[in-house]
């Protein structure tokens, strides 16, 4: 009994201790980045402080698990983790995700250290274009449209729009296309649509991106590679055995594929639906954020692969996809709402009383 007892104890003050070392850097971090934003005219919310609370926690927890002080870690990475969830009001803790983080190995020269690697969910990305899409009112539960259902596409009479149809048939046949119904302030609606064939592009690049790093491939044969890939539907580059070697697990994978192709559609159709910042050091973030950023915008950093940052999070998932979007809640308060009423924003003053 006094064996428990002392056990008890021992964990007891472990925890303590735990709770009084993260209390400390959630209290001394907040006030760097508060300070940080502070330099643009710019104040946080008590919910962005929530957000960078939250991240500090996973931060330290991760952290703890590698035996790594996190005072002794990347500070200039932690920072602008912390800038990009306190900017962009992401929930680390949210539910569905908003928001993932894991803890990689990155080579820094000659040296190997680790660093902390972060992205936008699809909720995430959902969540923004609630909150700064271009005269928009309502984001609608997107349409996961999958090869069995019945689909019928939007018709264009002049200004008219009749929309488009849709009747699920079941939740297991493939993915093959992904629709955002979009009220504008107006009063009517859009369809943005994706579709699964537009996925090979970010395929491919994340084939080229490995190829780029592969010392077994000369530069002539990277280029037949990817030459020959190009002329492929995208469901055929799956069944090439030179392209499952080069991708990374979450795309060779069939029972993980499917995730990481839903998770693209979701990405590739809100990239392209308007969005107005409220500065432009919050456009820059969001881009950087965004995972496909190295992909899109032609910068590299051979340190990390940010294709393979999202296996862990898409192993995770696999088989609890959402059909519909989480209920559209606050951002400043946390609550949750019936909708969510977009007003623009000019000036800086108006930006503090609202997400940046």
């Amino acid at each position: 009994m006094t064996a428990n007892k002392n056990e008890v104890v021992t964990q007891s003050i472990k925890a303590k201790a735990f709770g009084n070392a993260l209390a400390s850097a959630q209290e001394t971090y907040i006030n760097l980045i508060s300070e940080s934003v502070g330099t643009m005219n710019l104040a946080l919310t008590d919910y962005q402080k929530l957000c960078g609370m939250n991240v500090i926690s996973k931060m330290k927890e991760l952290a703890d698990k590698e035996g790594l002080p996190i005072s002794k870690m990347n500070q200039t990475n932690i920072m602008s983790i912390l800038q990009q969830v306190t900017m962009l009001n992401l929930n680390i803790t949210a539910s569905p995700r908003e928001c993932y983080m894991i803890l990689r190995n990155v080579k820094i020269g000659d040296t190997w250290t680790k660093e902390f690697e972060f992205g936008i969910e699809g909720d995430g990305n959902d969540k923004l274009l609630r909150t700064y899409g271009v005269d928009i009112e309502k984001v609608h539960p997107y349409w996961v449209v999958r090869e069995n259902d019945e689909f019928t596409y939007p018709a264009f009479k002049g200004l008219e729009i009749d929309p488009p149809t849709w009747i699920p048939k079941d939740y297991q046949s493939k993915v093959v296309r992904v629709v955002y119904p979009i009220q504008m302030q107006d009063g009517s609606v859009q369809y943005h649509i994706a579709e699964r064939e537009g996925v090979k592009s970010n395929l491919l690049g994340h084939i080229n991106n490995n190829l780029m790093k592969n010392k077994e491939y000369t530069d002539i044969k990277k280029k037949e590679v990817i030459a020959r890939l190009d002329k492929l539907e995208l469901d055929k580059i799956f069944e090439d055995e030179e392209a499952l070697k080069i991708m990374s697990s979450s795309w060779s994978s069939p029972h993980s594929r499917e995730a990481m192709i839903l998770r693209k559609l979701r990405n590739n159709c809100i990239k392209k639906i308007p969005k107005d910042f409220t500065n432009s050091f919050v456009a820059s973030t969001y881009e950087k954020t965004f995972e496909d950023y190295d992909q899109y915008e032609g910068q590299t950093d051979s340190r990390i692969n940010k294709e393979e940052a999202l296996e862990a999070e898409i192993m995770e998932n696999v088989g609890t996809e959402q059909i519909t979007l989480n209920t559209p809640i606050d951002v400043e308060t946390g609550e949750i709402l019936e909708e969510v009423n977009i007003k623009e924003v000019s000036d800086v003053k108006a930006a503090k009383k609202r997400p940046f």
